[in-house]
């Protein structure tokens, strides 16, 4: 299984997603000094499951998610989420 199927699989399992949308970053980093080969990542995560939640809860569900990928597959995985209200509210706002 390739790294993204994994990674939404994880994220499938234990949120219940909306919208996700991962983005491979890798390749602005690999001509720094200390890369080690891990992907960097960026993604937008849209969950019900964030419902009442803050961002550092947000945040602490995706990467208990992804813990044992996190250091080995994946070196950094930086991530915006939203609920799916917050998600409207926000292109509701840019279609503007």
């Amino acid at each position: 299984m390739n790294l993204y199927n994994e990674i939404e699989k994880r994220l499938h399992e234990q949120l219940d997603i909306d919208q996700m949308d991962i983005k491979d970053d890798t390749e602005r980093h690999i001509h720094h000094k200390n890369f080690d080969g891990g992907a960097h990542l960026s993604a937008v995560i849209i969950s019900s499951s964030f419902e009442g939640l803050n961002l550092l809860e947000r945040h602490k569900k995706v990467y208990e998610a992804l813990h044992d990928m996190i250091k080995r597959e994946i070196h950094a995985f930086s991530m915006k989420t939203y609920t799916l209200e917050e998600w409207n509210n926000l292109k509701g706002n840019s279609d503007g």
